[in-house]
Parts: C-alpha cells; sequence; structure tokens
C-alpha cells in the first residue's frame, strides 16, 4: 500500500483535454440547430417584410468568435500536456537521487538509517522527538535539548526496547516542551511551530495527470515538495556523511533547503 508523505496527500486523475472538448462539442450542437431555425425561418418569411440580413450574420460572426476562442483554448492545452509530459521524462532522472523534501512520514528499510530535517519556532529548551508506526503507534521517543535553528534526526529503527522494528513507513512527530517539561507556549499562549522535512533516496517515479510522485520504498512524495536534490553519483558520494545510532541528531550545516521547507 503506498503511503503519502504528507497528510491528505493523494493521487488524483483528471483529463486536462475535456473542458475545451465539451465546449467544443456544445458549439457545434448549438450552431447546427441554429442553422435549422434559420433555413426555417427563410423559408417561412414573409415576402413582403423579409429578415434584415444584417441580424444573422451578426449571429454567425458570434459563433465563429467562440468557435476561435475555443480553438485557442484548445491549442493552450495541448502546449500544457506536451510541456507535462517533458517534465514527467525528466522525472525519471531522479531514480536513485537522494531527495529532501517537506513531509513527516518516511520509508524504513532494515538496516539502513532513517533520516529528517526539522525546525521550531521560536526556539525553545528541549523537544520530544517520537516514531510512530501506521497504526498510530510510538515505538520509539527521546528528548533532546539542543534544537536551536534546523536539526537533523537519523534514527537506526530500533524501538525503546532495542529490538529493530519491520520495514514499512514511519512518521516522526515531534512536541516542542517549556523549561516545566510541558507543551511550549509563549507568553501569549501560542504554541511553536514545526516543519519537517524527510531525506531519503527515490525508488521509483509515479506519474499522474496532476502530478509527479517520487516512490521512496512504499512512500509516495509529491515532486512539488522537494526542496533539494542529489544525483545518484553525488548521493553515492555523501552517503557517509550522516549520523547514525538509535536516534541521532545534530545541527545542520547546510541551512538552505531545510528552510525553504520551514
Amino acid at each position: 500500500m503506498t503511503v503519502s508523505s504528507l497528510t491528505n496527500i493523494g493521487l488524483q486523475t483528471s483529463n486536462g483535454n475535456a473542458s475545451s472538448s465539451n465546449s467544443a462539442a456544445s458549439l457545434s450542437q448549438n450552431f447546427d440547430t441554429f442553422l435549422t431555425l434559420l433555413t426555417t425561418q427563410l423559408k417561412n418569411q414573409d415576402p413582403t417584410s423579409p429578415m434584415e440580413s444584417d441580424k444573422f450574420t451578426d449571429q454567425l460572426s458570434q459563433f465563429a468568435q467562440v468557435e476561435q476562442g475555443i480553438q485557442t483554448n484548445k491549442n493552450l492545452e495541448n502546449l500544457l500536456t506536451m510541456q507535462g509530459q517533458q517534465r514527467q521524462l525528466s522525472a525519471l532522472s531522479y531514480v536513485g537521487a537522494e531527495i529532501e523534501a517537506v513531509g513527516d512520514t518516511n520509508w524504513h528499510t532494515p538496516g539502513e538509517n532513517l533520516d529528517f530535517k526539522y525546525n521550531i519556532s521560536p526556539e525553545v529548551p528541549s523537544a520530544q522527538l517520537q516514531i510512530v508506526d501506521q497504526e498510530g503507534k510510538t515505538i520509539y521517543s527521546e528528548t533532546v535539548e539542543d534544537v536551536s535553528g534546523v536539526q537533523t534526526f537519523s534514527w537506526d529503527g530500533k524501538n525503546n526496547s532495542g529490538t529493530d522494528v519491520a520495514e514499512g513507513a514511519y512518521t516522526l512527530v515531534i512536541k516542542p516542551l517549556g523549561k516545566d517539561g510541558e507543551t511550549f507556549k509563549d507568553e501569549k499562549g501560542k504554541e511553536a511551530s514545526v516543519s519537517i522535512g524527510i531525506v531519503g533516496k527515490v525508488d521509483s517515479v509515479d506519474i499522474g495527470d496532476n502530478d509527479i510522485y517520487l516512490r521512496i520504498g512504499d512512500v509516495s512524495v509529491p515532486f512539488t515538495t522537494l526542496t533539494n536534490v542529489k544525483l545518484a553519483a553525488t548521493a553515492s558520494d555523501n552517503a557517509s556523511d550522516g549520523n547514525s545510532g538509535t536516534g541521532s541528531t545534530g545541527n545542520d550545516g547546510d541551512d538552505t533547503a531545510s528552510d525553504e521547507a520551514a
């Protein structure tokens, strides 16, 4: 089962050319009806008071203008379709690349770390990081104190008992804490905002009518949520740069992509 990297984001499909096609069909039907009525009226008009030609000439002109407008829309839709196809072809080059994207759900493969980035605003004394499975059960948690700026979190796939968990999609939940250990609130009683991003390698690409989705395992990442991409050669060169451990965190020196996520 495919899982979205973002809450309530799913695959959607539509027919981009349906609008102009339906409009053209409707115009053709109306035009045929108009010609039938006009012909009938001309046949049965009073010879002593014939119908003025400028009236139906104006109507014919209006039909022609509408037809031109529909054809223009159809041409624009064809151009957009071609542009989308080119974008789809270019997306195939992302297979094997390491990406960063806005989202809180990532795919865990046994033996590999699961990587996230996050930013908490405003700065808080500490935060509780939780790994939640697809059933909503918290399987791992830890409290970290150095949470200023953009942070990285690398989870090694073990639960609180030190046991390896099964392959699957897992979500990072972050709860900013105040000095009293309770949920952080500022002087106005407002809670801190949290921005989360995922880091992973693209396994495949799903191409829909409205968007492109990159797959990390069975997690579907919308193309529009990408914040950073390292092509396959670059990603492999940097594969050993991440932290490891039961749940290691650290300040990320490259804040550019994650700041976009924030």
